[in-house]
């Protein structure tokens, strides 16, 4: 299982769908161990959120709130945890606070990039893809300076098995932001997953040279390294306080 540094104050989106059983339990709104920051008590949240605590977690980005009412990542992780328990059990309530708490979070935050995907996954999930392909391309039009929609709507279209469209916009994201290290080995698993191995191997390279935390690319390179030796190539195995209101899209989908 993937860990988290100690500092991280965001839940990965990585980690939403490997954690373990949920224990309903009351929890407190009231702020304790005064001098703790919203960050802090984000990472403390995160941790309790990997090990499967999920009431406790709640509580701990709660706190956050409290300390920092507009902190976006608190909402985030709420959004995160809330998404889960309502995918373990079946809860709806759950799905529907957890829509608003995305929501919210991109009120404080509108280039939230694990929100924004977050959201997507769960507009997909509850049989809304035209939502979730409108939420990232209303983003990617209000900013088209970023690559980060790009990215995030190739994602989507992939997985909605348009991978045409996911290559145009992962073209699109790495011309946008040539040093953008996340588009480029999006881009690269694309390709590799279509063959192109020689292809993906340099734009592997390129994305550890930009970004060299990231500890599976090497080992990633290194097999297409001997592929390409070889001669042989395969496709790839493998290629985030209630609030809830009536407006939960605020009109972004």
């Amino acid at each position: 299982m993937e860990l988290v540094n100690t500092n991280s104050k965001k839940i990965p989106w990585s980690i939403v769908n490997r954690t373990c059983l949920l224990v309903l339990a009351a929890f407190t709104l009231s702020i304790s161990g005064c001098g703790i920051t919203a960050n802090g008590w984000n990472s403390e949240g995160v941790k309790l959120y990997e090990a499967g605590h999920y009431p406790q977690a709640i509580e701990r980005f709660q706190y956050a709130l409290g300390t920092d009412e507009r902190n976006s990542d608190a909402y985030y992780n709420l959004a995160v945890t809330y998404h889960q328990m309502g995918l373990k059990t079946n809860d709806q309530g759950f799905l529907k606070e957890s829509e608003a708490l995305y929501n919210r979070c991109l009120d404080f935050d509108a280039d939230h990039t694990d929100c924004h995907r977050g959201l997507a996954v769960l507009l997909a999930q509850t049989d809304r893809n035209d939502k979730a392909v409108a939420l990232l391309n209303n983003w990617s039009q209000d900013k088209p300076h970023m690559s980060a929609p790009r990215v995030e709507l190739a994602r989507i279209h992939q997985e909605l098995g348009d991978t045409q469209t996911a290559r145009l916009h992962l073209e699109k994201a790495c011309s946008i932001d040539k040093n953008d290290a996340r588009a480029w080995k999006a881009l690269a698993a694309l390709n590799e997953s279509e063959g192109r191995t020689e292809v993906a191997l340099a734009q592997y390279q390129r994305s550890y040279l930009l970004d060299n935390q990231q500890p599976q690319l090497p080992t990633r390179i290194a097999s297409l390294n001997q592929q390409v030796r070889t001669g042989f190539s395969s496709p790839a195995g493998d290629a985030n306080t209630r609030v809830a209101d009536e407006n939960l899209s605020r009109g972004r989908y």
